[in-house]
This record gives structure tokens, sequence and C-alpha cells, in this order.
């Protein structure tokens, strides 16, 4: 039987990853995203904001179409970016990235544009709904920075049952995941059900942290 893996982020992101996992000896795959993205209305107030600030911040790919969509003709902000998929979509929207983070984690992300221009300066940072304010707080004392929750990022019950009838049925033998909610929202159906081992794979540190600090085993997955 082939092996068979699950991917979780949105479907228009799987193609690359089943190239990957088809080289690794994955032969089957399902897709059920466990992270869905609800753009909200940017009020005017916050497209001032974008369109004052002299950086923008994109810890994801999700914002990066409708920040960017409401930035004024002549107004070039500088760009920083972790991924470089996410800087590829900013170059998609017209934009150059001046900053590309060398490891995917906000600490990691701060740190080392800190270090690239240590001036202080004016930022807009877009997130969902989950996320911290460890950018704020970290760049915060030199730097004006506005964090504003722009997307949401939703399970959505229809998954849940998908992915409680994907786990009865056995067939799986991996599950990969891409940020620690992904890893959450799949936990808390997992843990209610019978527990078939299987083998987790991680993009990045902090999604790996997220998985061993619930008790399990987790293989980096290199982009």
């Amino acid at each position: 039987m082939k092996k068979a893996v699950l991917l979780t982020r949105p479907l228009a992101m799987n193609a690359e990853d089943q190239v990957r996992f088809r080289e690794a000896g994955y032969g089957r795959f399902y897709e059920i995203p466990l992270c869905e993205i609800k753009q909200l209305p940017i009020p005017e107030s916050i497209k001032n904001k974008i369109n004052a600030a002299e950086w923008l911040f994109f810890t994801s790919q999700a914002p990066v179409k409708s920040v960017l969509g409401v930035v004024e003709k002549g107004h070039r902000p500088l760009i920083a970016v972790i991924g470089k998929k996410t800087g590829a979509m900013v170059q998609a929207c017209g934009f150059e990235v001046a900053f590309v983070s060398p490891q995917e984690t906000k600490k990691q992300f701060v740190s080392a544009w800190q270090e690239t221009f240590p001036a202080g300066t004016s930022i807009f940072y877009p997130k969902s709904q989950l996320a911290d304010d460890a950018i704020e707080q970290l760049l915060g004392i030199e730097n004006d920075v506005t964090g504003s929750v722009l997307y949401h990022n939703v399970f959505l019950e229809e998954r849940k049952a998908e992915l409680t009838e994907l786990l009865k049925m056995g067939k799986l033998s991996a599950v990969y995941f891409a940020s620690p909610s992904a890893w959450k929202r799949f936990f808390s159906v997992y843990d209610q059900t019978e527990k078939k081992p299987l083998v987790f794979y991680a993009i990045g540190d902090t999604t790996k942290k997220a998985i061993t600090d619930s008790g399990y085993e987790a293989v980096l997955f290199q982009r």
C-alpha cells in the first residue's frame, strides 16, 4: 500500500508540497485545510496607517494582496517578509522586497532585521486574530509599530468533520503542518480518536516546537 500524507494548508498551496512528498516516497495525498483565511475590510484609518508607514512587515502570505491593494500610487514602502513564498507574492503584486528573514520565526526575523536596519522607523504589521504582540513588543521601543488584525484564521466545522472521518479510516501515514495553529486544530480532533501512530512533519522550528510541546515527535520538513 502506498504511504499517504495529509496536507493541511489551503488547497491552492499544496502542489509543490505534493512533489516534495512524492520524492520522499509518499504516493497518496489527502488535503484538508485546517487554517482558512477570512479577509476583513480595511477601514480608512488603517489605510492611512499603511500609507504612512515606511515599512510593511509580512509574516504570512494571507494579508499581502489586501494590504498592497490599498497602497496609494506613488507610495513605495519598504517591505520585509518571513519566507521566500511570501516574498514571491509581494513581487507578484508589483512591489520590491527589501528584506527576507534568514529564518522563519518572528524572533529571528526581528533580530535579523534590526541588525540590518538599526535606525528607528515606522512599521505597519498586518496579522490574524491568533497572532501575539511579539513584533510590536520587540520593535516598539525604538520604532513606531502599528499591528492590526486584518484577517481571521478559522477552522471550519466541515473541516473538523472531514478530519474526523479521515482519521477513522486509518489510512494515513503522516501529516504535514505549516503553523502551530494547524497542529493545535489537528490535535483537538486527533486527541479524541484512537491515535494511530503517525509521522508529523513541520515547517519551521516554531511549528515543530508546538508539536513536541504536546508530547509528540516532529520531523522538520525543509522547504
